[in-house]
């Protein structure tokens, strides 16, 4: 037995090659198995890391964090300076800052020279003694106290024209009548405002100087 083998060993002296060890790089093949599958490991994390802090951060701030921008509004500012009376029926309604293209004659003349900064327009109906009544109305601004006033004299004087009703530009509700009728007229001036309001019967005959009608006018103008 050589001094080179332990005692334990199976060493066969006639069969040389017997002696030989048919797998020498087995450890090391175990060892570079190990280390690639650790490596790849290593490079999915990597890239999963990677990927969700590149799209998971991207998104709307809403659930916490920064609050999302607001969404743009509308022009809403004169919205709240003509609301209709309770037991009113608010049929339609809109805002215009171009007083001259929604108005006709000596009023549209006047918008030419002193545009207004915008105007609030109001169509509502309402019953009155069993009547159904129909109330055009509006409250517009103007730059100044002294353009309000002006307008204001212009608009209360017969055949100068004024701002036209929504009726009068094709907008329309459910039993409505094809055009304002003639109707009882209210207005009054607060500094740069000018609220402006006509009301008359849906279906029967109107008379300007009813009292009745008046009294709508009125109320409605008492809004603003």
């Amino acid at each position: 037995m050589s001094w080179l083998t332990s005692p334990d060993s199976d060493w066969d002296p006639d069969n040389p090659v017997a002696n030989v060890d048919p797998y020498p790089d087995e450890p090391r093949s175990r060892g570079r198995l190990i280390f690639l599958l650790v490596a790849g490991w290593l490079v999915v994390s990597v890239f999963v890391l990677i990927a969700l802090l590149t799209f998971g951060g991207g998104g709307s701030k809403k659930a916490g964090g920064q609050p999302s921008a607001p969404a743009p509004t509308s022009h809403t500012s004169q919205s709240r300076s003509l609301s209709v009376p309770d037991g009113w029926v608010q049929q339609a309604a809109d805002d215009q800052t171009n007083c001259a293209a929604h108005s006709y004659g000596q009023v549209q003349q006047f918008f030419a020279k002193t545009p207004c900064l915008s105007v609030h327009r109001v169509l509502a109906t309402t019953n009155q003694a069993g009547r159904n009544v129909v109330v055009a109305s509006y409250v517009i601004t103007f730059k100044d106290q002294g353009q309000a006033k002006r307008f204001n004299a212009l608009v209360t004087s017969d055949g100068t024209g004024n701002i036209s009703d929504l009726l009068r530009e094709g907008i329309t509700y459910p039993g409505a009548p094809r055009a304002l009728p003639t109707a009882a007229f209210a207005s009054s001036q607060d500094g740069s405002r000018v609220v402006v309001a006509e009301a008359g019967y849906v279906t029967a005959p109107s008379n300007p100087s009813d009292p009745a009608l008046m009294a709508v006018a009125q109320q409605a103008i008492k809004q603003s």
